[in-house]
């Protein structure tokens, strides 16, 4: 299938070249192949434009920025989406201004731009409730979770977490619910409710397992694995994030592995094992130099300095 996006492209065959791209999207985000992904959405998004589609020109835009987001090209990401809410807005198509405004929020929250983010996904719920589009507005709900509490708005996070997960429960989404959860979790875990945020990312876990979504699986036990060690279960916390590395490591997500192996790192650590602390939060700072994440990597080399304090007091 990419290499008849490729031809079809090559010979003038613009229609076969804007349209495929587009159905494939969900499969490369499912399987995470996301060369292939970029790849065949910028001949969609090049194709659009030399027929002057400009529907199917911002949903290119759209497929593309949530690709680039997936391999942290936030900025390209954040023009795309920009984009794409720009010709919605002219083209009058409110249903899906209000998608490309959510997908802008989770773009910008990536990139720690979080007022930015809490307006975007709160215009793009607004649009969906207006719209009567209860799943995407249990999305838009979804994000603007994310970015209220890295904006350290908790209470708000939590509620915002609570509904999206609620509508996604009504709709029939398991996946997405088990996303929800996962979100509420962590927003729990800041206001140090350990037992309910363990709760909420054990649901979550449960629900990757039984949709199949290994990396979701990955991303459940990391979150779970934080949630325990706050709640000084140790011993728990460490299987949980040695089971996310090598979840992370199987599915090709480098980041996300540095992240867990940075977690596994502090959990060892609280457990006086720091000879494995020491080698867990070096491994994690070299993935994230290696993946160009230095606010990340000044983290993991901070607790790499404190498990040899430790050891050595």
């Amino acid at each position: 299938l990419v290499a008849a996006v490729t031809m079809a492209a090559a010979t003038g065959r613009d229609h076969a070249a804007m349209r495929l791209p587009l159905l494939l999207a969900e499969y490369f985000e499912w399987r995470r192949r996301f060369d292939d992904w970029i790849a065949t959405t910028t001949a969609s998004l090049a194709a659009a434009r030399r027929l002057g589609d400009r529907r199917r020109e911002g949903d290119a835009q759209t497929i593309l920025g949530n690709a680039l987001r997936h391999v942290r090209r936030f900025d390209e990401a954040i023009t795309a989406h920009q984009d794409a809410a720009a010709i919605y807005q002219q083209t009058g198509d409110r249903h899906r201004e209000g998608t490309a405004l959510n997908n802008l929020g989770l773009a910008l929250a990536e990139a720690r731009r979080f007022d930015e983010a809490i307006t975007a996904c709160q215009d793009a719920a607004a649009i969906h409730r207006e719209t009567s589009d209860r799943h995407r507005e249990g999305s838009a709900l979804n994000n603007l979770g994310i970015a209220l509490r890295e904006a350290r708005r908790f209470d708000e996070a939590i509620t915002a977490c609570q509904d999206a997960a609620a509508i996604y429960r009504e709709t029939g989404d398991r996946h997405r619910e088990g996303m929800a959860l996962g979100n509420l979790g962590l927003a729990l875990r800041r206001v140090r409710r350990f037992d309910e945020a363990i709760t909420a990312h054990q649901e979550d876990l449960a629900i990757c397992r039984e949709t199949g979504d290994l990396h979701g699986e990955g991303m459940a036990l990391n979150n779970l694995g934080s949630a325990l060690a706050e709640a000084r279960r140790f011993d728990e916390a460490i299987t949980a994030h040695q089971d996310a590395a090598a979840i992370y490591q199987e599915t090709g997500d480098r980041h996300r592995e540095g992240t867990a192996l940075n977690n596994l790192g502090l959990a060892l650590a609280e457990a006086r094992r720091f000879d494995e602390a020491i080698t867990a939060c070096q491994d994690a700072a070299a993935i994230f130099g290696e993946t160009g994440d230095d606010y990340s990597e000044s983290v993991a080399l901070r607790n790499l300095q404190e498990a040899r304090a430790a050891q050595q007091a």
